[in-house]
């Protein structure tokens, strides 16, 4: 016969058991709710880059098809430029093991670049390697464009000097993680005030907005950033891996300009709109602040006019 003792606690256990698969069924089901309709892109992917899961609201992307979607690599599901960031960024969180922060853009159905806030954080096996990254993404698009409008040019559409005193910590602890020079070029148009006196305001503003159009013609890679300090006077900052390409993308800013052919009869010798432009670098391991490498650049500029316009000095 069986003891009545052990089939109390037999049924205590089963009814201790039952609670706890009915709490965490429960729990389950918050988890699916918040998954399917959070604002939220949140996802997972293993350390080759393949996404395991992805919720509901990854619905609003481009491309986006719930059935070939998981099981696929970034590489697999977005344009190059972009799986390229959405990939580093998770490298970093496994790599490092902590949360990153980053923006990442990504188009949604309706063909606009929407940019997100994504926290990137590393998730452990039950040996506590590092298996995966969870991704979780806010859509700040209109957030960044109500601030865009406080940051940008009306006349050239380029950032102004506010938003290039903001981003340039950001970019020099970018350019210190990654071990790569920073650049800082000042530009501006050679004898701009006989131009504006000769050929009118007009004429000056449409001068700027080509100096505008050289700087992205030459600058177009992710992360290369273009300013109107104010006035005549443009910069732009940069990262690469040496002196020699950060001089030559100076040069392609010039040339385009020159190119441009655009007619200055107070500037000779060759009677054309032209830039002149000054260079500075910062080392990964240097320790100058903005200011003064605002001021390695200015002094540049004043060479570049002294030694004769039209050129890159450093």
């Amino acid at each position: 016969m069986d003891d009545p003792v052990s089939i109390a606690a037999l049924l205590e256990e089963n009814a201790r058991l039952r609670q706890e698969v009915a709490a965490l069924r429960g729990r389950d089901r918050i988890f699916r709710s918040l998954l399917d309709h959070a604002p939220l892109l949140i996802s997972t992917k293993d350390l080759e880059g393949c996404v395991t899961m992805a919720n509901r609201y990854f619905e609003v992307l481009d491309g986006y098809d719930e059935s070939r979607f998981v099981g696929r690599k970034v590489f697999d599901l977005f344009p190059p430029e972009i799986a390229e960031q959405l990939w580093r960024n998770d490298r970093r969180a496994a790599q490092e093991q902590r949360a990153v922060q980053e923006e990442e853009a990504v188009y949604h159905r309706d063909k606009t670049l929407h940019t997100y806030m994504t926290v990137k954080f590393p998730l452990y096996d039950e040996h506590g390697q590092v298996n995966a990254t969870c991704a979780v993404s806010t859509d700040i698009t209109q957030t960044r464009a109500a601030e865009d409008s406080s940051v940008t040019d009306e006349l050239t559409g380029l950032k102004n000097r506010r938003y290039f005193n903001m981003r340039f910590c950001e970019e020099q602890k970018r350019a210190r993680r990654d071990r790569r020079l920073l650049t800082l070029l000042l530009l501006d148009v050679d004898r701009f005030k006989q131009y504006n006196d000769h050929y009118g305001h007009p004429e000056g503003d449409s001068v700027l907005m080509a100096v505008a159009h050289s700087m992205r013609a030459a600058l177009h890679r992710a992360g290369d950033l273009s300013f109107r300090i104010g006035g005549d006077e443009f910069a732009c900052l940069y990262t690469s891996s040496g002196t020699e390409e950060s001089l030559a993308l100076a040069d392609e800013i010039r040339a385009a300009m020159a190119a441009h052919a655009i007619p200055h009869s107070a500037n000779p010798p060759g009677g054309k709109v032209t830039l002149s432009i000054g260079a500075a670098f910062l080392a990964a391991d240097a320790e100058l602040g903005r200011d003064e490498l605002y001021l390695l650049a200015d002094q540049a500029l004043y060479r570049a006019k002294h030694l004769g316009r039209d050129r890159v000095a450093t």
